[in-house]
């Protein structure tokens, strides 16, 4: 533990040594892919979009998906309880499962859930995210209604370099990571394997363990044609110390065992310096196992969960000039699920389903006065195999005034989303009845950027209403009607001189019935301080007063608001001895005033918890 302080004090002391005003670099705009399905610079985007760059991920020192979302606009994350648990993301006050998971393009929601955990998701290996806050529907279907979240991973070039990191803190937490990336000719290679363990912070069964793996390969077969390659695997262990939360008890023995893994193949070529296409099949499958000795508090003895999800899709994209372009496209999928469960009497129920989903989307994209007014139009036809066929269709529009460094955007689109196969199935807590959610959306809001981009300030309003939303009524889902959200987002980022930035966020949704875990009001703020080999990064966020369901009698309660305060540091050593790129140091406190809250009612959060480590990056230059 005194090594620990030791490491600690070394990657914080720094600041008391460094002086002066660095040079602050100048970012480009970055290209985000999700908003269009094409590669569009940020600015040309007419919807609202997020961007998390691998520099952020360092920055916070994040090791998980979850942590740098918290950051973001419209978002908020729920953990049940302590690292490992689940964990649901709302965008703009939708429900979890009205949010669509991507992982390079790739699908990877729950087919039983409908929702995605996102307790297990590493950033290693992380490129960016690309968040769109807003319907998605138009080219990405059911499950879009509130937002699209892709996770990209690296693509493997330059000269090849291995990176290492090692790290340990309190609660018995340690976590290892190998990073192996570079291109050799035509081959371009990223492969990232990690390990993570932790104890927990509850006096029983609140361990966690984690390994995974994520590996991109790209190869330009021919000049203007690429193949690509991706496979991530993750092989988790959690003690369920809060299952036996009804019954106001600790859970000593059950445990949970989930192998998940993802797998794409994608050829991308271009037929005309205007015309390309790219052919992908992509499958997402995982092997859940829940197991409890005790079965005294209304737990199952034994439940396997065994979902799949099978997805080709053709794209493509013709440029008719720099202001014109136009995208279609056919998404295929199947989806599997096999549920069986033991109760405490040794009875069993299953289910053992499938479903089908065909689409087709167009898309159009014009450039008009100069490029100062840009349109995008687009509809998609979706035909699932239970539901029959649902039409989405989509407008928005901005317009930029560059001499002020002004954007005006606006947008209109519709969604749906197909109730899950825990929806329809799930034995004695299902609806067959159940009709799909319908929405439709509209968004308008305003960017400006002052003083060469070193100020820029945002305001959106948005406006939502979801016909038939599945929400649970007693034991069973139901279809409630119409729900409407009115909501506004206000952005304001700045780097403030001598090494200092600055971001913050607030978001405000109004609900016509009020929903469970979703603040009304919520705000995040980011200070950061570069200056040469120094970086420290102190986040904030506060969550207003919010409905949750008592974990013990079930009833719908008042939750208080709360905040939580972290911090992180890394330091890049002078000492670089022959094959070695960088040797830093880094550290991190989440929670760092030691609160005691929940976010989940009845699943207490971590209190307190840092980690110390070292990262070393190898090759030759």
């Amino acid at each position: 533990m005194k090594f620990f302080f030791l490491l600690f004090f070394l990657v914080f002391s720094p600041i008391f040594s460094l002086a002066g005003e660095p040079q602050q670099e100048e970012t480009l705009t970055p290209v985000v892919v999700t908003a269009t399905r094409i590669e569009t610079p940020q600015q040309e985007v007419t919807t609202s979009v997020t961007v998390i760059t691998s520099e952020d991920i360092r920055a916070q020192q994040a090791e998980m998906v979850l942590e740098v979302l918290r950051n973001v606009t419209g978002v908020d994350v729920v953990q049940s309880g302590s690292r490992g648990n689940t964990t649901s993301i709302f965008i703009r006050g939708s429900n979890s499962n009205q949010v669509l998971v991507l992982v390079d393009g790739m699908e990877v929601n729950s087919v039983t859930a409908g929702n995605f955990d996102f307790a297990h998701l590493l950033t290693d290996n992380v490129e960016r995210i690309e968040v769109l806050r807003g319907a998605g529907g138009t080219l990405y279907g059911s499950k879009a209604v509130g937002g699209v979240i892709n996770i990209i991973t690296k693509k493997g070039q330059g000269k090849p370099q291995v990176t290492l990191s090692a790290d340990g803190g309190n609660g018995r937490n340690h976590r290892e990571v190998l990073g192996l990336s570079g291109s050799y000719g035509a081959l371009g290679y990223s492969l990232t394997p990690s390990y993570l363990r932790t104890g927990g912070f509850r006096a029983t069964n609140d361990n966690y363990r984690s390994g995974a793996l994520s590996a991109r390969l790209d190869y330009d077969v021919i000049k203007d044609g690429s193949l690509k390659a991706i496979l991530t695997m993750t092989d988790t262990s959690l003690g369920l110390v809060n299952d036996d939360v009804s019954c106001e008890a600790l859970d000593r023995d059950a445990h949970q065992k989930d192998q998940h893994w993802t797998g794409q193949m994608e050829w991308k070529q271009k037929l005309l310096p205007q015309w390309d296409y790219r052919l992908s099949m992509g499958v997402n499958q995982s092997h859940e196992l829940f197991r409890d000795a005790d079965t005294s508090c209304f737990s199952p003895r034994r439940t396997l969960i065994r979902p799949r999800i099978l997805s080709p899709q053709f794209q493509t994209n013709y440029r008719f000039g720099s202001g014109h372009h136009l995208t279609f496209g056919v998404d295929l999928d199947r989806r599997y699920a096999k549920y069986r469960n033991t109760d405490s009497s040794g009875d069993m129920t299953a289910f053992n389903k499938s479903q089908s989903n065909q689409a087709l989307y167009l898309q159009d994209q014009f450039k008009l006065l100069r490029e100062r007014l840009i349109l995008v139009g687009g509809i998609r036809y979706d035909h699932n195999g239970d539901f029959g066929s649902e039409w989405s269709p989509a407008l928005s529009a901005a317009y930029l005034v560059r001499e002020t460094g002004t954007k005006l955007k606006a947008s209109y689109a519709e969604g749906f989303r197909a109730p899950a196969f825990n929806d329809l199935f799930f034995p004695g807590f299902s609806n067959p009845n159940l009709s799909p959610e319908v929405s439709w959306e509209f968004n308008a809001g305003i960017e400006q950027r002052l003083w060469q981009n070193r100020l820029k300030l945002e305001t959106i309003y948005f406006h939502r209403e979801v016909k038939d939303l599945i929400v649970f009524r007693g034991s069973k889902p139901e279809n409630v009607g119409q729900v409407i959200f009115d909501g506004a987002e206000m952005i304001l980022e700045a780097l403030l001189g001598y090494g200092f930035s600055f971001k913050g966020n607030y978001t405000y949704v109004n609900f016509s019935d009020r929903l469970t875990r979703r603040p009304k009001h919520k705000a995040n703020l980011i200070l950061g301080y570069q200056n040469g080999p120094l970086n420290i990064h102190f986040n904030s966020h506060v969550t207003g007063r919010h409905l949750d369901v008592d974990a013990v009698n079930f009833n719908t309660i008042d939750k208080g608001g709360l905040s939580r305060f972290d911090l992180s540091s890394s330091y890049a050593l002078p000492w670089q001895p022959p094959g070695t790129r960088q040797v830093s140091l880094y550290a991190k406190i989440e929670n760092l005033f030691n609160k005691k809250y929940e976010e989940a009612d009845g699943f207490r959060a971590r209190p307190l918890n840092f980690l110390i480590g070292v990262r070393g990056t190898f090759g030759k230059d």
